[in-house]
């Protein structure tokens, strides 16, 4: 793997982006591989918990993402409207435990293409919310010197096979290869982290290397820092320079301190698991032997 970034021409890269709207390509992909419904242990998704991730179920499947218990985040662009409802699971299991809530409102994140906001019940402790970047990143080498710079990272996007709007989930790899100063797309002005896709000879390539297409948009791209998933960006827009391929993720670190103070203006209470039934009864059990020996 190259021990540097690659640096993109902005001349050349500011008439290319389009807006990502189709489904993740992924190299060798197979639904049991990279699809996170289908039900299958060689996922390269088991072990990271994605139950925090889900699609709103109208407006054609908008992307959301959690930040704490009632919290989230999508793309300014594609962005879920208020009243759709979004199904959560908590586990890879298409049968498994779900939660269904519907987004409340929502507000745009500055001038980026980020947007923020709340749903209108919290998920329970069962569900993830999830970390996310912070550093503060202005330039190609800021970002070079990164912690995020050229990380082995998750893309996620719609299902190549197609499943139900909530479960159309896939998952990839790729690497962040570089960094776009102040890029223009569908009227947003922004830096961008880039995300080039290779081929299996060229450096910088991975298994399961994905590009996304356009449906991806808003979807969360995942680092693991010390073993838990961090969100570093969105999924933003698709772009070509020169022949090669490029994806672009609106950059949360950026944003860092509007979003902690979202956060804490919204903060709900965490609704706890519910007690199993037996552990309940047994937690009777003991409270009304514990009142017989006292009442002795």
């Amino acid at each position: 793997m190259k021990t540097t970034c690659f640096k993109l021409s902005i001349a050349a890269l500011l008439s290319a982006p389009v807006l990502l709207s189709g489904a993740i390509l992924i190299d060798g992909y197979t639904t049991l591989g990279n699809d996170r419904f289908a039900g299958s242990t060689s996922f390269i998704g088991t072990g990271l918990d994605l139950s925090g991730v889900g699609i709103a179920e109208s407006g054609s499947g908008r992307w959301v993402t959690m930040l704490s218990s009632n919290v989230f985040i999508t793309a300014q662009h594609y962005a879920p409207s208020n009243g759709s409802s979004v199904t959560f699971y908590e586990t890879n299991d298409p049968v498994g435990p779900s939660l269904t809530r519907t987004i409340q409102s929502s507000q745009r994140i500055g001038n980026s293409d980020l947007r923020i906001g709340v749903l209108d019940a919290a998920l329970t402790g069962a569900y993830a919310s999830y970390a996310f970047a912070n550093e503060s990143v202005s330039s190609f080498q800021q970002f070079a010197g990164s912690s995020f710079a050229l990380q082995n990272a998750y893309l996620l996007g719609r299902s190549p096979s197609g499943f139900p709007v909530s479960q159309d989930i896939a998952v990839g790899r790729n690497v962040l290869d570089s960094w776009a100063d102040g890029v223009t797309v569908g009227g947003t002005t922004d830096d961008a982290i880039i995300a080039i896709q290779n081929s299996s000879n060229e450096n910088n390539y991975v298994s399961d290397e994905a590009f996304l297409q356009t449906g991806d948009s808003g979807a969360p791209l995942f680092v693991e820092v010390g073993g838990i998933l961090t969100i570093v960006g969105l999924n933003w827009y698709v772009g070509t320079v020169n022949g090669t391929n490029f994806n672009g993720f609106s950059y949360l670190g950026n944003y860092d301190a509007d979003i902690e103070a979202f956060i804490d203006a919204n903060s709900a209470v965490v609704i706890p698991e519910p007690l199993h039934i037996s552990a309940a009864m047994g937690f009777l059990v003991l409270l009304m032997r514990l009142f017989m020996i006292f009442k002795r």
